[in-house]
């Protein structure tokens, strides 16, 4: 099968520069009240409420559209929960805090302290870093953890890595360790398209639907491991993607 990708002609470059430009020109403005705000009240709703505001301005000027389709409960009726997500483009970060109807953090990982102005947001975002070393891990499971115990739910790409064709990568354990270290459900999420209207890598964009799916929590079984949990958590994030975008998904699927 075929992946389709974002082509390359000069329109699309300069869409992606029109893009580029709407991100640095819009979030200055929300940085400062922003900052304030979390500062006055550093939670995950605060980050959530303020980022929602700039997305929206982000999404029209850009021309990107959003579709959610969520096929369980509520955030809020799901309470604290690790939420799992494919990860194609830079996109899915303001395509997720929109499509989501609770408050989270994410996890990133740790080498995204030494990008500029990224790492100031994320910093400011109570984002948990996550360094790919055993006692790194550890760290940021423990602080994850801690989120949870508090009442926040927090969000992997459990990928690792964006995947820039759409197709679904294996998954890292870290999420359903923790998610059965804290007792808490495994929501699985996926993007559709985002990859194909925004490739950074290719410095490509153009406007158009991006599609979420949020599927119902995942409870680990009794002694269940986290290989386990994460395959079968692969499989419904396959088969939400599959939805959300037909073409991202090969006739044989890529495998946990």
């Amino acid at each position: 099968m075929s992946f389709s990708t974002p082509p390359r002609s000069l329109a699309s470059r300069l869409w992606f520069a029109w893009t580029m430009l709407v991100y640095v020109l819009f979030t200055p403005p929300y940085w400062v009240p922003w900052m304030l705000a979390m500062r006055l009240r550093p939670t995950a709703r605060t980050f959530w409420r303020w980022f929602r505001g700039w997305d929206h301005v982000v999404f029209t000027l850009c021309g990107f559209r959003l579709r959610t389709v969520r096929e369980g409960a509520s955030g809020a009726e799901v309470g604290p929960a690790v939420y799992v997500a494919n990860h194609q483009a830079m996109l899915d970060i303001p395509a997720l805090i929109l499509a989501m109807d609770a408050p989270f953090v994410f996890v990133a990982r740790g080498s995204l302290r030494r990008v500029p102005l990224v790492a100031g947001i994320l910093r400011q975002s109570r984002c948990v870093f996550l360094d790919r070393t055993a006692s790194g891990t550890e760290r940021a499971l423990d602080e994850s953890a801690e989120r949870l115990g508090a009442g926040e739910s927090v969000l992997f790409f459990p990928e690792g890595t964006r995947s820039f064709d759409g197709r679904l990568k294996s998954f890292y354990p870290s999420a359903f360790r923790l998610a059965i270290r804290a007792g808490v459900p495994i929501v699985p999420v996926a993007l559709g398209g985002t990859h194909q209207l925004l490739d950074e890598k290719a410095r490509t964009a153009r406007p158009g639907l991006v599609h979420v799916r949020i599927g119902a929590p995942l409870h680990a079984l009794p002694d269940e491991n986290a290989g386990s949990l994460s395959a079968r958590a692969h499989a419904e994030v396959e088969r939400l993607l599959a939805l959300a975008a037909p073409e991202a998904v090969p006739a044989e699927a890529s495998g946990a």
